[in-house]
């Protein structure tokens, strides 16, 4: 899932001129840990001994948090104070549905707070970056679309590029409030103009708007009063479940106490790609996979995974999804 700069920018929309080209899909995944002085700037917890907070030296001291979750009853903190640490995706044609490009990045362990801070914007910078790097595959479309005279200055605005269609799993409820708000945390503007400037139902922020933000997990559990989460949605599909030994309630002492960076990484990129293989089931149930291009995108799919250069966690997610891989070639009459 390495972050290849000499792939092409894939073209699409080319060969369908009459119809609106759909954005490239950005399947992506977070790791953040507490951002512990402005957890205890929010919520000014007790120290023990009356003692006072030292921004040098509990920058990375977790029992601070702990602290907060017992006398504040905060267990989980609005997406402010997650501090952004490890981000996974991969770009997704639009048309073929599979994979394009990678970008995997993750904070270096850090001695300083000052200096986990400027990891983190420069993360978050790349990641924005990255995001519009395939903006303008559709560009020959839109380009002789905008130029047609019969067209008015409203329908021009509403057919602006579509540079992105962000997915995953919750991203709604966390991952893009996160991204957002550490962003403006830092002064990092938003590359994508239409991101920022334009709300209601078509814009990014809703959860009608398919073709800009869409949240496998809104999508999946609807009005379901009990939800079902990643992990048991993909071993129902016959994927692996998350990498072993790993889960979101770890990271923090994976990160501050063992400097534990890879593991965190190879957790992330894994359950991106485990994210990857729930989209095409959903776009199958969706009906915008038949059954041989669903079959299709399988096999890509497992070829990836199975590639030599490919790290260990990725082949051992291949080999843990066989039953994905063989249902997804069955003929269903």
């Amino acid at each position: 899932m390495a972050n290849n700069s000499d792939a092409p920018s894939a073209v699409f929309g080319a060969q369908r001129m009459g119809e609106r080209p759909a954005a490239p899909v950005l399947v992506f995944d977070i790791e953040t840990v507490p951002d512990i002085p402005l957890l205890y700037a929010g919520y000014e917890p007790r120290l023990p001994d009356g003692r006072g907070f030292s921004r040098d030296q509990d920058w990375a001291n977790l029992s601070i948090v702990n602290l907060i979750r017992e006398q504040k009853q905060i267990s989980f903190p609005p997406p402010m104070y997650h501090l952004v640490m490890c981000i996974c995706a991969v770009f997704v044609h639009p048309e073929t549905h599979t994979i394009i490009d990678g970008f995997k990045r993750t904070l270096p362990v850090c001695s300083t707070y000052d200096e986990l801070l400027a990891a983190e914007a420069a993360l978050l910078r790349e990641f924005w970056s990255f995001c519009t790097k395939h903006a303008d595959a559709a560009r020959i479309w839109y380009d002789q679309v905008q130029s047609d005279f019969r067209m008015s200055d409203y329908q021009r605005k509403k057919l602006k590029p579509l540079p992105v269609t962000f997915c995953g799993y919750n991203i709604s409820g966390f991952d893009l409030p996160v991204i957002e708000q550490r962003s403006m945390k830092h002064f990092i503007p938003c590359p994508i103009p239409e991101y920022g400037r334009e709300f209601g139902y078509d814009s990014y922020r809703s959860r009608f708007a398919l073709d800009k933000s869409f949240d496998l997990a809104q999508f999946v559990n609807g009005n379901a009063s009990q939800k079902i989460g990643l992990d048991i949605l993909a071993q129902s599909m016959g994927l692996a479940g998350k990498l072993e030994g790993m889960d979101g309630s770890q990271v923090a002492e994976a990160y501050y106490a063992l400097g534990a960076t890879q593991r965190i990484e190879d957790y992330c990129a894994v359950d991106v790609l485990i994210t990857y293989g729930v989209y095409l089931g959903v776009q199958r149930f969706r009906g915008i996979l038949d059954q041989e291009h669903f079959a299709d995108c399988a096999r890509q799919f497992e070829k990836f995974l199975m590639h030599e250069s490919r790290p260990l966690p990725y082949r051992i997610l291949a080999e843990q999804s066989r039953e994905f891989f063989k249902k997804s070639q069955l003929r269903l009459s």
